[in-house]
């Protein structure tokens, strides 16, 4: 009875285990993790779930041969891409304004500087 109820428990433990994996985010920073802690974590997940961890190797400015690791999960490298674009969006409405924010008619913005 007593190894029937222990083998119920550790199955139920292995299971809670195996969900935790499935919703859990990352323990750590994925930047972090070591190359086995990564592989561990994106075991039995597919390589387009929002959770799965990819890394990417990024040149460091100022240097030819020196490379940064950066690992992220997937949703986090969609949110950066997603800021990068907005943010380039911001800029170029920014330049097809002309650098200008002011709501000032266009005759009294330089009216000290016309010709007489």
């Amino acid at each position: 009875m007593r190894t029937l109820l222990i083998g119920a428990l550790l199955a139920g433990v292995a299971s809670a285990g195996a969900n935790a994996n499935e919703t859990n985010p990352a323990p750590r920073i994925p930047s972090e993790m070591t190359g086995k802690e990564i592989d561990a974590y994106n075991e039995g997940r597919a390589m387009t779930d929002p959770d799965y961890i990819k890394c990417r190797r990024i040149p460091e400015s100022g240097s030819l041969v020196k490379k940064n690791r950066v690992c992220r999960t997937n949703a986090q490298w969609i949110a950066s891409s997603d800021k990068g674009n907005l943010d380039a969006r911001d800029t170029m409405e920014t330049l097809a304004r002309g650098w200008s924010n002011s709501v000032e008619p266009k005759q009294d913005l330089m009216s000290h500087a016309e010709p007489r």
